[in-house]
């Protein structure tokens, strides 16, 4: 929940702090995403196995990729730069969950 949170409070900020609407309305929509995700891997029931990983692996990843796109075009750290650090580390936390599971392979991916 805190990395979804961090996300969607960060688009708030940056919607607050430059006025930009993109910023908020990605970091609200990954922020929300992220959290729904951690929700159900909650739930870790029969029916609820590796979605939620993949969603999240596949949001923090797109987040990484983005992020570290805009650092590289802007030579800023802070914060996006931080954010592009947090999302790979999260996106690694998730591909490692979801390969230690064995989700991957129950699902043929």
């Amino acid at each position: 929940y805190a990395y979804g949170a961090v996300i969607g409070i960060g688009g708030i900020f940056g919607y607050i702090g430059r006025g930009s609407k993109e910023s908020l309305v990605f970091g609200l929509f990954f922020g929300m995403i992220i959290c729904w995700c951690g929700l159900r891997m909650k739930d870790r029931g029969p029916g609820v196995r590796g979605y939620p990983f993949a969603i999240a692996l596949l949001m923090s990843s797109c987040l990484f990729l983005l992020s570290a796109r805009h650092v590289q075009r802007t030579s800023k750290v802070w914060p996006i730069g931080v954010v592009a650090v947090m999302s790979l580390a999260m996106a690694l936390r998730f591909a490692s969950h979801y390969t230690i599971y064995g989700d991957m392979y129950e699902y043929g991916i």
